[in-house]
């Protein structure tokens, strides 16, 4: 049985904001950006949102808090 009140153990999980920064410097990294500098992360139903900027310009990354997948999104 499932208790969501019990957290988990699952190491992909994203459960604290400076884990968050940690994710999206690291996903912004492997993608050959230089230079980056993460700012607060937030967080909503489904995602955390870390704005970042780097030499290339800026960023948000969202990150999905169950599998701690990433997705990089162009800021204009």
């Amino acid at each position: 049985m499932f208790d969501r009140l019990t957290p988990s153990r699952d190491p992909d999980r994203v459960t604290e904001s400076e884990s968050a920064a940690v994710v999206a410097y690291d996903a912004l990294d492997d993608a050959g950006c230089e230079s980056i500098v993460t700012a607060t992360p937030r967080r909503t139903r489904g995602t955390w949102i870390v704005p970042a900027e780097t030499r290339a310009g800026a960023w948000n990354v969202h990150i999905d808090p169950r599998t701690g997948s990433t997705r990089i999104v162009r800021v204009d």
